[in-house]
């Protein structure tokens, strides 16, 4: 519908046409529930187009499903496993859609569907030690293509997005199934992925499965949409309301949206209507006890089992016998698994280090160290590259640009994605020319939404790619923060290494060039404070080119601030070759003797002008550290020049509380306290937001403020 089909003439009035819910022409959501199954095991039309042994084989897997559940629950209320998440009841809304996919396809679950990761090829005893508490349980099989059940809700949904792109960037014709619940439709995620999806036309399907409760708010307190299924109308794509208790619906409207997808259809939203039987988790049991008895004996009535038993036994694949040699074999099977995860050797305590990074941070090596009871050695120090010279008169931005450009011709899976950056080059015009050279495929422009900038990266890096994901502002990553931290940080710990992710997050951050409020922050501590994550802060064209290209080929996530305020000036030569500076190492750009000066970022230039008028004015030395990696730092460096100088100031843009500061301030004081002939000192930015215009340089460390600190260590 165009914006004139929106409006209708009434004389010489225009005249609004209001959508409502009328619009969608149905008066109860009855109306538009596919069911193939009566309550009764009755088919309503012709027999589904599945085998005996297809028939058989769902049906052993619902059994299983519902026994898993079963003994989970006894298992957690004798604390053999922890908290565990019940999804009795709902078994055929798990079951059938995961049988409508083909091989090659993916499956993203929710928490509650170990019925529907079962029947998918997780092994029993997978989950049973995930839900103990071991994240070994989190390490699906190489071959299964699933990821990791989700705790933080509906997060996952933009994760199915961006690997269903990698998948189609890639030229395969993988379909991705995501699951959510009732509840999650309520998240940002939701939306955000739902749109995203819409937007790329994206062979995804969404499944909800309506269970009627959020922990203890009904589903309609969530929604006052009649239907869940209606809301992919406004996405742009379709959306069917199925009835969840039925095996065969499920599986058969799953079957034509995977179908369609496939054909280049788009994706689609299912409801699966059904019911939690159980409590939320087996930690607590209040909201089940809110559920009325009436109601939960009216659903225990549509049991997805007893109906797909009598629709078997009427079309005599069922009978006493097989159905106790079904019971049996899951007992069996069941069996095995808790056997298989109470003989489970105990996870070395070592272990704990091993999969938040690809290899251990200096950091790290040393906790690992304590420990064990020892010490670790020095870290290896990495080579400064050997290029010099170049194109001259380059300025950060385009330094950035030049990087990035390398990157996209030597790796054909690097992508550029975020607000504005194709054919508008980002609002600094950092990726200024890519999308001309590469394409829309390479280098493309999202909705404004950040939440789903980050989840996308999720999926696009296990899917193979290396994303590269810009954010306008450094502001603008608060509402990404949640994805960035409980999934691209952490995603190699939760799987034990089986999807590990890599590429960058690019931003330009800091204050200096008076915009409005959320778009001068210094967010770098929230980041270095997070396991898993990488953090760079270049202050010079020539540190910014070769840090970027390490960036970009690294095996972790990379964080990469770029500082605005110096986007422009400082200029220098910079390599047109490629080359990389080591993530992790700290630069001396000035020797000293007197006092050390560590800084970062766009305040190496009030450090730098501090430093030169120390010299020049007070006979002061001062030896200047660029940091260069907030995350790891490189203490070694640091404590060098401090058993050196014997003084140190530590300058950053950020508020001091608990900032990069601090942090070298403790280890100094950990590493080289008998070295220190003076307290450590730090210059940073007040602890209060970042003030508007008129007051921005009132905030940001000047170099009088640094001259002021370095004089007061010196003369102690």
């Amino acid at each position: 519908m165009t914006e004139e089909d929106s409006m209708k003439r009434s004389g010489t009035d225009a005249v609004p046409r209001i959508f409502s819910e009328s619009d969608f022409k149905f008066a109860t959501p009855e109306e538009f529930l596919f069911q193939r199954l009566s309550p009764d095991g009755g088919i309503r039309g012709k027999d589904p187009n599945l085998s005996p042994d297809t028939l058989k084989r769902i049906y052993e897997q619902l059994v299983f499903g519902r026994l898993f559940d079963d003994k989970a629950t006894n298992l957690s209320t004798l604390r053999e496993i922890g908290t565990y998440a019940p999804g009795k009841g709902q078994e055929a809304a798990q079951i059938g859609p995961v049988n409508a996919l083909e091989r090659g396809d993916w499956y993203v679950p929710m928490y509650r569907d170990s019925a529907g990761m079962l029947a998918f090829g997780m092994p029993p005893v997978k989950l049973l030690q995930y839900w103990g508490g071991d994240e070994r349980g989190m390490q699906t099989p190489g071959d299964l293509n699933m990821l990791p059940l989700a705790v933080p809700v509906a997060t996952q949904l933009p994760h199915a997005a961006g690997l269903a792109m990698a998948k189609r960037l890639q030229g395969e014709k993988s379909v991705v199934f995501v699951v959510t619940g009732d509840g999650g439709t309520s998240k940002a995620d939701f939306h955000e992925a739902m749109n995203i999806a819409g937007v790329y036309d994206l062979p995804v399907i969404f499944g909800v499965e309506n269970n009627q409760w959020a922990l203890s708010v009904r589903r309609g307190a969530q929604t006052a949409s009649k239907t869940i299924a209606q809301k992919a109308v406004a996405y742009g794509f379709e959306g069917i309301l199925v009835d969840g208790n039925d095996v065969i619906a499920s599986y058969e409207a799953t079957k034509y949206a995977v179908d369609k997808a496939r054909r280049g259809g788009g994706p689609t939203l299912i409801e699966y209507s059904t019911y939690r039987l159980g409590p939320h988790t087996t930690a607590e049991l209040v909201s089940n006890k809110l559920k009325a008895p009436d109601e939960v004996a009216e659903w225990e009535r549509r049991s997805p089992i007893v109906r797909f038993e009598k629709y078997l036994r009427s079309r005599g694949l069922l009978d006493d016998k097989t159905k106790e040699a079904v019971a049996a074999a899951a007992q069996d099977k069941m069996n095995e698994a808790i056997a298989a995860y109470r003989a489970t050797p105990p996870v070395d305590p070592e272990a704990i280090f091993d999969y938040t990074y690809s290899s251990l941070t200096p950091v790290l090596a040393m906790e690992k160290a304590e420990f064990l009871g020892g010490q670790s050695g020095p870290a290896a120090s990495a080579p400064e590259p050997s290029a010099t010279g170049g194109k001259p008169g380059i300025n950060i931005r385009n330094a950035v640009n030049m990087a990035l450009r390398e990157g996209l011709r030597r790796d054909s899976r690097l992508v550029i994605f975020g607000e504005d950056v194709a054919k508008n080059g980002g609002v600094f015009q950092v990726t200024r020319g890519l999308f001309d050279e590469f394409g829309p495929s390479r280098v493309f422009d999202t909705p404004l939404a950040e939440l789903s900038i980050a989840g996308i990266f999720v999926g696009l890096s296990i899917g193979g790619m290396v994303p590269v994901a810009e954010f306008q502002f450094d502001g603008f990553t608060f509402p990404a923060f949640d994805q960035i931290f409980s999934h691209i940080a952490r995603m190699r710990n939760r799987t034990r290494g089986r999807f590990a992710l890599r590429g960058v997050i690019r931003f330009p951050y800091g204050a200096g060039i008076r915009p409005p409020e959320l778009h001068s922050e210094s967010p770098e501590a929230y980041f270095a404070h997070t396991p898993g994550l990488k953090v760079v802060v270049p202050s010079t064209p020539y540190d910014a080119k070769g840090l970027l290209a390490s960036a970009l080929t690294d095996p972790d996530p990379v964080v990469f601030m770029e500082p605005k305020k110096i986007y422009d000036s400082p200029k220098a030569d910079v390599p047109e070759e490629e080359y990389r500076i080591p993530i992790g190492k700290a630069s001396v750009v000035r020797q000293g003797n007197d006092v050390t000066l560590v800084s970062y970022g766009a305040m190496m230039v009030p450090t730098a002008q501090a430093a030169e008028a120390l010299q020049s004015e007070r006979s002061v030395s001062a030896e200047v550290v660029d940091l260069r990696t907030v995350s790891p730092i490189d203490f070694e460096t640091v404590v060098g020049s401090v058993q050196k100088t014997g003084r140190l100031v530590v300058v950053h843009e950020a508020p001091r509380n608990v900032g990069i500061g601090a942090e070298v301030a403790a280890t100094v004081a950990e590493r080289a306290l008998d070295y220190l002939k003076a307290p450590v000192r730090r210059v940073t930015g007040y602890d209060i937001p970042v003030p508007l215009a008129k007051l921005e340089d009132n905030y940001i460390p000047s170099k009088e403020r640094v001259m002021k600190a370095a004089l007061d260590v010196v003369g102690y």
